[in-house]
């Protein structure tokens, strides 16, 4: 039942209290369900601070200590705050997640359970037993959200999942958001760029899997070429990530003598304003599931440039808003670079595209009612203008 006030109460719950792909998504979804009929609220494991940015949503934040590498101790908490809140929907963002909520959610409390996926890797690189648990929970639980589908048929092949309870919904972007301001002059004064100098840029926290390397590689190649030119490198590592790449990077970047002209800008909630003043966006991933920075790039009217991996192969339509290179191409990527920053003809053309496909497929508008729909449809709570029929469209079977 719902609660007094009749609202449907929600718990997004993630691994880690920073701001990569799935910590935007929950961010943006706690941010903007429609509030006359969802409460949302947040819960994390690693990080005792939460973010200013979740704390300006003003919903209720959750941190849960997680201390051995399986605590039971920390699921028991987290069944506290479900029965203390009376959540009626757990929404865990990635595998472990779903793990740590089953008990709370399923056994003590009988609620509705559904786990976002945000890449292939992520399930496919799950060790034997996992694969096992999750498909015994997974009986159990509503569904699996994919965002994309290729996420959605690794989770059904890797789980042996009821096509039924696989959904997939695209991550989205607020294209409002990305129209840009008066602020670019003054940002890049701030940062230290020259005035003259075109911009490349990539936001990704940095990790192995991310592949900042090549293209700081790439740039050291096109620097002796054309000396105009800066990088700027959004997001930061984490020590306690075993696939940290910081130092890495900070030592290339001294070792080639890159400082000055490739900036490590560390975590910035100013997204959209940087993005503004970037000519190119590069994002060079090993991996990747559906990349919200990416959309953002687009959404912020940039010709992209990526690795020709799966994830990003969905996103970047080549010659039409941006270009593709192999995972380890140095030379190609320096050269598609050297060809882009030189041709603005072509950068506004691929930028323009890059925007209309941004709002064709990855709009906000559209994330959000996909999920509000799945929330309501699981409790069996129709939308006023939408019969519960018509709910399960969603899905894509």
């Amino acid at each position: 039942m719902l609660g007094g006030n009749g609202k449907i109460n929600i718990l997004f719950l993630m691994m880690q209290m920073e701001m990569g792909g799935a910590e935007r998504l929950v961010h943006t979804l706690a941010g903007s369900l429609d509030r006359t009929i969802f409460t949302p609220s947040v819960a994390w494991f690693q990080g005792k601070r939460a973010l200013k940015a979740f704390q300006d949503l003003e919903v209720p934040l959750h941190h849960i200590p997680k201390i051995k590498r399986v605590d039971f101790t920390a699921m028991k908490r987290l069944s506290g705050i479900i029965e203390e809140n009376n959540i009626h929907i757990v929404n865990a963002h990635h595998f472990m997640p779903l793990v740590y909520s089953f008990y709370g959610s399923k056994i003590a409390h009988s609620g509705k359970l559904f786990c976002t996926i945000h890449s292939e890797w992520e399930v496919e690189s799950l060790a034997l037993k996992w694969r096992i648990a999750g498909n015994l929970l997974l009986k159990q639980a509503d569904g699996i959200i994919g965002v994309n589908e290729l996420v959605s048929q690794a989770a059904r092949d890797t789980f042996r999942l009821d096509p039924a309870k696989s959904f997939t919904i695209h991550n989205g972007v607020d294209l409002a958001a990305f129209a840009h301001g008066n602020r670019k002059a003054a940002l890049r004064k701030q940062l230290g760029i020259a005035a003259g100098d075109k911009i490349i840029g990539v936001v990704a926290n940095l990790k192995k899997i991310k592949n900042h390397i090549l293209l700081l590689r790439a740039f050291s190649e096109l620097i002796k070429d054309m000396g105009n030119v800066s990088l700027i490198l959004v997001g930061q590592g984490f020590t306690s990530d075993p696939d940290n790449t910081e130092p890495e990077i900070r030592s290339f970047i001294s070792g080639e003598n890159l400082g000055g002209k490739a900036l490590l800008l560390g975590y910035r909630a100013d997204i959209p304003d940087l993005l503004g003043i970037m000519d190119i966006f590069c994002l060079p991933s090993l991996k990747e599931g559906l990349p919200i920075g990416l959309i953002e790039a687009m959404a912020a009217g940039l010709p992209v440039v990526g690795t020709s991996v799966e994830g990003i192969r969905d996103v970047i339509k080549p010659g039409r808003n941006g270009f593709l290179v192999a995972p380890g191409d140095v030379a190609a990527l320096k050269r598609l670079l050297h060809t882009l920053l030189n041709d603005d003809s072509l950068r506004y053309t691929l930028g323009q595209e890059s925007r209309y496909l941004a709002k064709s497929a990855y709009s906000l508008d559209q994330c959000i009612s996909k999920y509000e729909q799945l929330f309501r449809a699981s409790l069996q709570v129709p939308p006023a203008d939408m019969p519960y029929a018509g709910l399960g469209t969603i899905s894509g079977h």
